[in-house]
């Protein structure tokens, strides 16, 4: 879709907005982007996109956050409530065109997996809900004042695969039972949970609730398929409104005519929510148990958000600041939480949508929905009364069986096969199994807790541990070497041919505090075993340090030591191919030291060598000249 005129201009805006800081003026821009485009909006232009692309917005929320507030265990219009001033709020601060704000499958799971922990009366639920809510803005706030968005990326791209791809199995799951219209003490613990231990429970379900879950879930399912049919393509738009609508009418008339009834939504408040402050003193100790279970929430939901805005930003050509998305999606909670909004996100799902519809600017993708769904919250409320709750559930599975990502899995497991990379490259299946079994199996927070806990773990030891690789040069017959720098190449190629004498190796990392000494067991290692090969050890030991991007002054010290303990033994030590920071520093700390060890005649030559073959032809001068003595 060619970028609208909208959204070619705000992309500048937003950039230099982010860029200058000379004024009171740009620094107000830069918190509330909103201040720069709208005076700019072009009404004639981005008005009647932004309207059409906000009333399917609307409709399709409408219908969603109904089903996330089942989900979330909370009063189910509490899920219309979340979608009215979080979108509003998000509009000032974000930056991504096509965000759009509201409940969300994922964090609806996470935070009904916290609420079912507090009894089973749905108005304390939702009192607790909002105060969870409370804390999750909170923490985004707290974390686009601190500048700490670089917190989410402790958890890795196949953990989160994983940790996403068993929550969506587990939506799934917790729908089964409601959907077949078991009563709700023969419901309880879950389909998983009944099939294992007690089987005979399903012997109650409801074929009435069976029919329609069945029916209900196969139009989900397939309405992607009449968007090719022109006159039937609003049908696929609206498909969640339409068939709350006809599903409510149905059953109203339905359930008049038979004993096993099928079960309803009930009577809803009408109207608009009402403004409530929680008290987080009198909550204080509620605050405490729902900390931690916050700061989960709140990770997911500025992870999943900005990856999602980010796709889209590249995707037209326009930038996402991580600090106005922390800020907007903060203060979108924070303000949410007063009138019992749920946690929200921005919606991938919702954004494809948006995009696909044309919307220009924040107004059609936010502002608007939230006027939309407050309207018809407003106005229909009171005749959700007969929407069957199975078809809520319908509406849950649907949307998860679109977030599972093995596809995802299929290509790590591939990846994993191919001995010719390193294995450390190859444990990403590893990672994602692990997010994908602890989730299905503990639950969706112990599973990221986890999930992350093995992220840290491995990247950890990959630094603590890093790749060392012994090199040979690439033996070349079209170019004498003496006009062309040789080829270093890992020993083990084919054509790989090391020095005699020399050994050659590269370090892929940072070389600092905690992985020196591995290095140094590592170089021990090899003289050993050489020593036992050849009768004698190494002449010279050369470090390729063109995979370091970082040396800090304990490892520098070591290897200050290094060299003075092979230079005690005769052998020479050098570092090679060094950049940047890590140049600099063995530059001035160890360039004196390397010069006073080889031929006086040579001295010089040691400030101008930088690449492995010289300091290979360093370490030849050094012993020929050596040998005529």
């Amino acid at each position: 879709m060619a970028v609208g005129p909208m959204a070619q201009s705000q992309q500048p805006l937003i950039g230099k907005a982010m860029a200058s800081k000379r004024s009171w003026k740009s620094n107000l821009y830069s918190c509330m982007p909103i201040l720069e485009w709208l005076p700019q909006y072009e009404a004639k232009v981005n008005l009647v996109p932004d309207l059409a692309g906000a009333a399917t917005l609307g409709c399709i929320l409408m219908g969603q956050s109904l089903a996330h507030a089942d989900l979330c265990k909370v009063n189910l219009i509490n899920g219309p409530y979340s979608c009215m001033l979080p979108p509003l709020v998000y509009s000032l601060f974000g930056t991504c065109i096509h965000a759009s704000v509201g409940t969300g499958g994922l964090v609806s799971l996470l935070t009904g997996e916290q609420l079912m922990n507090y009894g089973d009366d749905p108005e304390y639920r939702t009192r607790v809900g909002a105060v969870l809510t409370l804390l999750v803005g909170a923490f985004l706030f707290l974390m686009g004042i601190c500048r700490l968005s670089f917190l989410v990326r402790f958890l890795s791209r196949p953990a989160l695969s994983g940790f996403i791809t068993a929550s969506a199995l587990l939506i799934i799951f917790s729908q089964i039972a409601p959907m077949l219209g078991l009563p709700a003490w023969a419901a309880k613990g879950g389909i998983v949970y009944i099939v294992t231990h007690h089987m005979n429970n399903l012997e109650y379900f409801n074929e009435n609730t069976l029919v329609l879950s069945a029916i209900a879930l196969a139009f989900l399912m397939n309405a992607k398929r009449l968007k090719k049919v022109k006159f039937l393509k609003f049908v696929s738009d609206f498909k969640e409104l339409l068939l709350l609508a006809v599903s409510a009418i149905f059953t109203k008339w339905y359930n008049t005519k038979i004993e096993q009834q099928i079960v309803v939504v009930g009577s809803m408040p009408s109207g608009l929510p009402s403004f409530h402050i929680p008290s987080l003193a009198e909550d204080l100790k509620l605050v405490q148990e729902l900390f931690p279970s916050a700061v989960l929430v709140a990770l997911v939901v500025f992870l999943s958000s900005y990856a999602g805005a980010k796709k889209f930003a590249m995707k037209d050509g326009y930038q996402v600041v991580a600090f106005n998305e922390l800020i907007a999606l903060g203060m979108a909670n924070l303000l949410g939480a007063l009138n019992g909004s749920v946690p929200t996100q921005v919606g991938l799902s919702r954004m494809g949508i948006a995009h696909g519809a044309g919307v220009q600017s924040q107004l059609g993708a936010n502002v608007f929905v939230g006027i939309i769904v407050a309207a018809i919250t407003a106005i229909f409320s009171s005749y959700l009364y007969h929407v069957p709750k199975c078809v809520l559930n319908c509406i849950i599975v649907n949307g998860a069986s679109h977030l599972t990502e093995f596809d995802q899995a299929e290509k790590l497991w591939k990846f994993a096969q191919m001995k010719e990379y390193n294995w450390k490259g190859r444990m990403d299946i590893v990672v994602w199994l692990s997010g994908f079994g602890f989730t299905l199996w503990f639950g969706a927070f112990k599973g990221i807790v986890i999930a992350v806990f093995i992220s840290l773990s491995l990247i950890l030891y990959q630094v603590v541990n890093p790749e060392v690789t012994r090199l040979g040069y690439k033996r070349s017959t079209d170019t004498p070497h003496h006009v062309r720098a040789r080829k270093w190449v890992d020993r083990t190629h084919p054509e790989a041919v090391e020095e005699e004498g020399i050994l050659v190796f590269r370090l892929e990392g940072p070389l600092f505090y905690a992985n020196v000494d591995s290095v140094q067991e590592w170089l021990e290692t090899q003289e050993v075993e050489y020593s036992e090969e050849k009768g004698h050890t190494f002449k010279g030991i050369i470090l390729s340090a063109a995979a370091v991007p970082f040396i800090d002054t304990s490892a520098m010290s070591a290897l200050g030591e290094m060299l003075k303990s092979y230079s005690e033994r005769g052998i020479l030590f050098f570092v090679a191919n060094t950049f940047g920071q890590a140049g600099r520093l063995v530059s001035d700390n160890l360039e004196e030291l390397e010069g006073k060890e080889v031929a006086a005649t040579l001295r010089d030559q040691v400030g101008k060598s930088s690449s492995i073959d010289d300091y290979v032809e360093l370490v030849k001068a050094h012993l020929s000249q050596k040998h005529r003595r």
